[in-house]
């Protein structure tokens, strides 16, 4: 069997034998060429040469050129030669020879050096290119092989500049791999059995850019060859991850876990063998792209070529987790085999810490980030696109590989939806409550300094004067339109802006009449409040200021309880150096990030809990402080505040609650703990390495509502797992405690012996799973029907699994029939099983799923798949007998 090395290098000593230059394969990185991203074929890199841009070295050069393609990363591992990195082998001509000495060199290679057999060879070409099709004859191949395409199929165009037709060399792998014949290269169908494994492109015309075709003066041949497809032919692969190319990589995989690759799956097509294979194939292809993109100079990173490679180690990553590899790294150790089955030169260290170190970052977050999504579908039986942005935001993960976690259990992402909630995260991040608001930089230099004053800490009302009227890009003296986004910056203000983690005011204006709507407001470089309103306004008559008063005791609650938490924290890890790493206040909820070196224990966020419970019920007085910086650090005040706006500052303010907490902040809050009413933690988010986000709601209005909300879904839950149980046992039932009991402390009595429940009804399933598994089927009541001269049993009123076990015995009892299984998996789709010792039980299966639109595979005593079809179980069954009869 020849190696893919010895494959490799005999197409370029052809070539260099047939006069051409053999050039060493680029790097992955195009060099002065933004519009690839990466290399992506033979000739990328030989583009200049083609246009003209550069002399070539020579006019014949060939090539194996390492390439990467990265537009259906989610199809690798699930086609059977599909792949993000691979080679391909080239011949090329620029202005030399042209369609007679391409054709000839093709025919030479493939018939004399690689031997393959002609009847095993078909050609595709142009039908308007008659000089191509008598090439190939007069290169020995029989007209029969010979097969027309069209202008879609051999024409290669890419609109304005050099194109041609094209010709494609495809092996015949024999009908074990698809018992249709030519009506697949006929119809362009897509398909195992004809592998195309050359393309011959004639660069011979000019396409003006409006399809007017013209000769060209010098013609070009590009060629491309794919070295993984070839090297699977001559080693007898049913897929190119069964060469000398990936294996060696899978079995290194499999020293890791329990789990085993099989080759032969590829026939026997068993279910779970697939999802195993898929997952082997997955780090194999993946590993190759990203040891070869690194040493070639990328690092993973959250943007272009960076996020692609981060991508790929993450995909292959979350596939061993799949294997069971538990270990917090392990690609890493695979980067010495990777080089040893290709022929680049790779730095194995440098390389292999780069992907260990980002093993070891993604370790920390997939877990959790699986988890979440694993509660989201048991709570709601989907995943909503919010849920899927915050995989992204909060956790690190390419959207690409949420959504493909997500698609192995049916359930589809909204891309447009997902990329909605990017753009306005975005504008958020940059402080844009508009797309405009990146102009208004240029209206907020005409405000040469600090002239309004905040008012908020004792006032939601007031009457203002407009000294600022602004749109995007000048002041203006008035704005007309209702609908219109102004820029305010008034003598005076209640409205609070964003900052200190609070969101701003809600609220509204009235001018002349005319209400006029609070969207945003926001400091600029001197402090001032600039508000963001939309509304007819002018600047010449006074505005009254109203702030949302309901939402801004809720934000006020959000923000006191933020502090008293941070010291909530450092009493329940005394030993941890707690920092607060960030937070986000809003007037329903707030987040608080802060570092630890572990995950929070549900213990631990219970302590958290009954100590601030116990501060709310102290009724603490709040007072302000105003003070220097250096007396602050004398009294021990903490800094919260990530922006830490008052460093520079002579006076600072510092919020003190008595008995508790003192902090520097510039936020509202509550007159004393007592108001803060109620607080629960609602959810415990890693930001990676270490960092980790509390979710909270606080009042009694949104903790009742919260703790409402997670009984009605638990309750569902149960519901759902009782059904569940009831397909073993139609008689099953559970009681659950349905009364709902009053306050925050008996609903969650209530909800932790509902998770009592879900644990005991869980494990009732594990039984019944386990019995139905090991419950012996009684094959006695099946007597078989002569058809045909031929003893027949038919199978069709059980499940997958016992009807598995029922075929089987029936055939080991009956070794000179033919037993027949199908079993209703859902709506038109069927599970079918062919068994026999005396008969081919391939040549059956072959006739029903042909008929009945199926695929599946097996041998001669067993073959099994699946049936689509509209017809009834038992109309299937009729149907079956009667094609059995004809």
């Amino acid at each position: 069997m020849l190696s893919s090395k010895k494959i490799r290098q005999m197409w370029l000593d052809f070539f260099k034998s047939k006069g051409h230059l053999v050039v060493e394969s680029k790097s992955l990185i195009p060099q002065n060429d933004p519009s690839l991203l990466w290399i992506n074929s033979g000739v990328a890199t030989l583009k200049d040469y083609f246009s003209g841009k550069k002399v070539p070295p020579a006019k014949r050069i060939t090539n194996s050129q390492k390439s990467i393609r990265t537009n259906d990363i989610e199809n690798v591992g699930v086609t059977a030669r599909h792949h993000t990195f691979f080679e391909m082998l080239g011949n090329f001509s620029i202005g030399d020879y042209f369609k007679k000495e391409a054709i000839e060199f093709g025919a030479e290679f493939v018939f004399n050096v690689l031997k393959l057999p002609k009847e095993r060879i078909y050609i595709t070409y142009f039908d308007e290119d008659q000089d191509t099709y008598n090439y190939w004859i007069e290169n020995g191949v029989d007209k029969s092989h010979l097969i027309k395409g069209t202008r879609d199929t051999n024409f290669w165009d890419v609109g304005q500049g050099p194109c041609g037709p094209d010709t494609e060399i495809f092996f015949d792998r024999g009908e074990k791999y698809d018992s249709r014949g030519l009506e697949l290269l006929i119809n362009d169908i897509e398909n195992d059995r004809y592998i195309e494994i050359w393309n011959i492109v004639f660069s011979q015309f000019n396409n003006d850019g409006e399809n007017n075709y013209t000769e060209l003066a010098t013609k070009n041949i590009d060629t491309g060859a794919g070295l993984e497809r070839i090297v699977s032919i001559l080693q007898d692969a049913p897929t190119n991850f069964d060469t000398d190319l990936f294996l060696p990589i899978i079995r290194a995989v499999e020293k890791l876990t329990d789990y085993r690759y099989d080759i032969n799956n590829y026939f026997t097509k068993d279910k779970e063998q697939t999802r195993i294979n898929t997952y082997f194939k997955i780090i194999a292809d993946h590993i190759r792209a990203s040891v070869n993109a690194i040493n070639d100079g990328v690092s993973p990173s959250n943007v272009g070529r960076g996020y692609i490679i981060r991508r790929l180690i993450r995909r292959s990553y979350r596939a061993g987790l799949s294997l069971g590899i538990e270990a917090k790294s392990f690609l890493y150790n695979l980067v010495k085999v990777v080089k040893d089955s290709l022929i680049y030169d790779i730095d194995v260290d440098e390389v292999a810490q780069i992907i260990k170190n980002e093993e070891e970052l993604f370790a920390k977050t997939i877990k959790d980030g699986e988890k979440l999504l694993e509660a989201e579908l048991q709570k709601n039986g989907t995943v909503d696109v919010k849920v899927a942005f915050k995989m992204f935001d909060t956790y690190g993960f390419p959207i690409e590989l949420t959504a493909e976690i997500l698609a192995e259990k049916g359930i589809k992402i909204d891309m447009n939806e997902f990329n909605k909630f990017l753009k306005e995260h975005q504008e958020k991040s940059r402080g844009n409550i508009e797309a405009g608001m990146q102009k208004v930089i240029n209206s907020l230099a005409k405000i040469p300094e600090k002239v309004s004053e905040f008012i908020g800490y004792d006032f939601t009302e007031s009457t203002s004067k407009v000294l600022y009227l602004l749109d995007d890009e000048n002041e203006i003296k008035a704005n007309k339109d209702p609908e219109a986004i102004s820029y305010l910056v008034l003598d005076k203000t209640p409205f609070y802006a964003t900052s200190g983690g609070q969101n701003h005011d809600h609220g509204y204006m009235i001018q002349d009449g005319n209400k006029i709507e609070v969207l945003d407001v926001f400091k600029d470089k001197y402090w001032n409040h600039i508000h963001v309103v939309k509304g007819m306004v002018n600047s010449k008559s006074p505005v009254e200021c109203f702030v949302d008063k309901a939402k801004r005791i809720n934000f006020a609650r959000g923000h006191s309880a933020t502090h008293i938490m941070f010291h909530a924290l450092r009493k329940t890890y005394p030993h941890e150096i707690i920092q607060q790493l960030g937070s986000n206040i809003t007037h329903e909820h707030f987040t608080f990030d802060f570092g630890l070196d572990h995950r929070p224990t549900k213990a631990e966020i219970k302590e958290i809990e009954k100590a601030m419970r116990e501060y709310i019920a102290m009724q603490a007085k709040r007072n302000y402080i105003i003070t220097s910086i250096k007396k602050a650090q004398e009294m021990g005040a903490f800094m919260t505040i990530e922006e830490s706006e008052y460093h520079d500052a002579n006076e600072v303010r510092i919020v003190e609650f008595e008995g508790i907490t003192k902090d520097l902040c510039g936020g509202t809050h509550v007159n004393n703990s007592g108001d803060i009413q109620d607080f629960k933690i609602v959810g415990v988010d890693s930001k990676g390495t270490g960092v980790y986000r509390l979710r909270v709601v606080v009042s009694f209005a949104y903790v009742e509502d919260y703790l409402l909300a997670e009984i009605k879904e638990k309750q569902k839950l149960l519901d759902t797992l009782i059904k569940n149980n009831q397909q073993f046992k139609e008689d099953y039932s559970y009681q659950y405690p349905l009364e709902i009991p009053e306050g925050t402390f008996g609903k969650e009595k209530l909800l932790e012996q509902y998770d009592i429940c879900e644990e005991s009804i869980r494990e009732d399933y594990k039984k019944f799973l386990k019995e139905k598994q090991n419950e012996s089927v009684d094959v006695s009541k099946y007597q078989a029907e002569k058809i045909n001269l031929i003893d027949v049993f038919f199978v069709s009123d059980l499940d997958a699994n016992q009807l598995r076990k029922a075929i089987v015995q029936l055939r080991e009892d009956n070794p000179d029939a033919l037993v027949i299984g199908l079993s209703q998996n859902k709506e038109n789709n069927f599970f079918l099983m062919v068994a026999s010792k005396k008969y081919d039980s391939t040549n059956f299966f072959r006739a029903i799923t042909s008929k009945y639109n199926g695929k599946g595979g097996g041998n001669a005593i067993v073959c099994q798949g699946s049936l689509n079809t509209e017809i009834t179980l038992d109309n299937l069954v009729s149907e079956i007998k009667k094609d059995l009869n004809a």
